[in-house]
């Protein structure tokens, strides 16, 4: 459904391909092409006329599963035990392809230090190993992986462990280190594995030799790009040019001049958080389509008349035509189609039309492939910020816990710092100041969710034991929240 509204605003047409198919011709997902427009979506929940100052939920979901609704909790309880939460919690780091649409997702206990060690102890990479084979599957990842890969990292030495067979075989990646002493025993392993449907990755590839036949029934072969400099990067990507398998991931991929260079050398994937920062090289997002957004986005929270919001949209013919086809999409399944902009205003209702507006900003003013999973980002830091609040936060602070969520992305979509970028918006001083300074009643489910994303552990931990949540409350919430913006994206 997110392909739909990005189809929905900016009026193309074309087939996308799913990231988890897999190619006739070889055994890799073929590199996703970019999003394409076309069809419309439906309303997040049927629309029924707003009166006078009703306002109208985007949000469809009911009971454990809602968008917008939360028990009335305190939060000044007594934290949870860090220890209990420590190696418990799942990170994930985003693996791009060349178009800079997001295929999956690596899912990982081990903390920053250990992820960079040369030699890290085999027995304590083996416990961790188990620990994460152990949530995950506990997490049940099917539906997920029914359009997104999951690349988990693991030891030679978990290789031959049954705990493996607990992990669904479709979409799930194993990266395995090569272990020169037990070559053999691990390629058959890895053969057998293939057999059931396993990807395999090689994983810390350096040019070696006897590593063939592993680079035969490889899908992937991930490298480190912060461990070479540019003349080995380049020579090493060379070997893998003009081949379909396998396919090269770029590993630590963090900031634009990282992406830039590595995809010069035709990686085909990148594994990091770079498309969420801002860009000093490149001028600001902040064209006039955008702007406009802003100001609607301001008109509909302040709740202005219909009238002055309607003068806004016939500012700007493209917008209007966005909001009527939006609404007169056959799926919504209205009697009668809606011709004026003023009735199609009263029908939404101010909070549906926010929400609209929001994921707009995204997809308005130039269309690439960074904005599409910028928006997909935000969305499941949105989602899963509002999860990890659900219990935690009164009802008439909930709301604001979804708009801290997908509003934090916001500086690098616009590529401006987030004071300038909110200083074209007014939010409530709540929002403003989880969003600036990190402090508030959002701030703590927010930090949570990026720590996540980024896969800090000690963070995660920290953020964790704050907000007062378990490690299997922060993994569902997590799982979730990936789940139903793939949903939005079918």
């Amino acid at each position: 459904m997110l392909e739909r509204y990005i189809k929905l605003f900016t009026g193309g047409t074309a087939a996308s391909k799913k990231p988890g198919e897999k190619p006739s011709s070889a055994p890799v997902p073929a590199s996703p092409t970019p999003a394409s427009l076309g069809s419309a979506i439906p309303l997040l929940e049927p629309i029924s006329p707003a009166t006078g100052n009703e306002l109208i939920d985007t949000g469809h979901f009911t009971a454990n599963n809602v968008v917008a609704r939360v028990p009335e909790i305190q939060t000044d309880g007594p934290r949870t035990n860090v220890e209990k939460l420590r190696q418990k919690i799942i990170g994930r780091q985003p693996l791009l392809d060349r178009s800079q649409h997001i295929i999956g997702y690596e899912l990982l206990l081990r903390s920053k230090a250990l992820l960079t060690a040369k030699e890290p102890d085999a027995a304590l990479l083996r416990m961790q190993d188990e620990a994460l084979i152990r949530c995950l599957a506990d997490l049940h990842l099917e539906r997920l992986l029914e359009d997104k890969l999951a690349f988990v990292a693991i030891s030679p030495d978990m290789l031959r462990s049954r705990l493996l067979l607990n992990l669904p075989s479709k979409g799930m990646v194993l990266m395995v280190r090569h272990d020169p002493a037990r070559v053999e025993d691990n390629l058959l392993r890895c053969s057998e594995l293939r057999g059931l449907g396993y990807q395999i990755a090689l994983d810390d590839f350096e040019p070696k030799q006897g590593l063939g036949s592993f680079l035969a029934l490889a899908s992937f072969v991930r490298v480190d790009v912060s461990r070479f400099n540019a003349i080995e990067l380049g020579k090493l990507a060379d070997r893998f040019q003009d081949k379909p398998v396998p396919q090269l991931i770029a590993k630590n991929v963090e900031t634009e001049d990282d992406f830039k260079a590595c995809h010069k050398m035709r990686f085909h994937c990148y594994e990091g958080n770079y498309f969420t920062r801002l860009r000093p090289s490149s001028p600001p997002c902040v064209d006039s389509n955008r702007i406009r957004v802003l100001e609607l986005l301001d008109m509909a929270r302040n709740q202005v008349e219909v009238s002055l919001l309607e003068e806004g949209f016939r500012h700007d013919a493209v917008l209007a035509y966005k909001l009527l086809r939006y609404i007169n999409a056959p799926v919504n399944g209205l009697q009668q189609q809606i011709r004026s902009i003023a009735h199609a205003l009263m029908i939404l209702g101010y909070k549906q039309l926010y929400r609209w507006l929001t994921l707009l900003l995204f997809t308005s003013g130039t269309q690439d492939a960074r904005s599409r999973a910028l928006l997909q980002n935000a969305l499941v830091r949105a989602r899963m910020t509002e999860l990890l609040g659900f219990d935690r936060l009164p009802p008439a602070e909930q709301e604001g816990l979804f708009i801290v969520g997908i509003f934090s992305l916001l500086d690098a979509l616009l590529n401006v710092p987030m004071a300038e970028a909110l200083g074209q918006i007014k939010l409530p001083e709540s929002v403003v100041v989880a969003l600036t300074r990190r402090e508030g009643i959002y701030a703590p489910f927010l930090s949570l969710a990026v720590a996540c994303e980024e896969a800090d552990q000690e963070a995660i931990v920290q953020h964790a034991a704050t907000c007062g949540l378990t490690a299997d409350e922060v993994n569902i919430a997590q799982v979730k929240a990936l789940i139903w913006a793939e949903e939005l994206d079918r």
